[in-house]
């Protein structure tokens, strides 16, 4: 069996780069929920990952980049027939995991469910910190 690695089929990856400053992000969920419904998720799939998003967006301007609104944040969404793949790239400061928040409800500190959310709308979720800076978030969601 080879271990050949499938092409990427470039007609399925949208890419984008925003700037870390809150205004993008109603625009960037926006962008990206009106693409999941062009790839035939449903209304309710949809609206997840427009929440999701905009969950890891915010995140990642109030955590990796401490409300800094001039720094990179990518976005790449690579469509599948049976499901989407989502990263997000920063280049701030890495989360320690003692920081992040448990996935029991049970666990609420002074902000949010950010990523218990984010658990529960995605069917795979992984914080990337193996980069010299900064973080990836993977997420995939199954149609």
């Amino acid at each position: 069996m080879s271990n050949q690695k499938k092409p990427t089929d470039y007609s399925k990856v949208v890419r984008i780069q925003i700037p870390s400053n809150p205004r993008f992000v109603s625009h960037t969920r926006n962008y990206f929920f009106n693409l999941c419904l062009e790839h035939g998720f449903s209304l309710f799939d949809s609206m997840d990952l427009k929440l999701v998003i905009g969950e890891a967006v915010v995140n990642i301007i109030r955590h990796a980049y401490a409300g800094q609104t001039g720094k990179p944040i990518f976005i790449e969404m690579q469509f599948d027939k049976d499901r989407v793949e989502i990263k997000l790239r920063d280049y701030g400061k890495k989360v320690e995991p003692k920081d992040l928040r448990s996935f029991d409800l049970s666990d609420y500190r002074e902000h949010g469910i950010g990523l218990f959310m984010i658990k529960e709308l995605t069917d795979y979720y992984f914080l990337d910190q193996s980069f010299e800076v900064g973080n990836q978030m993977v997420l995939i969601k199954r149609k």
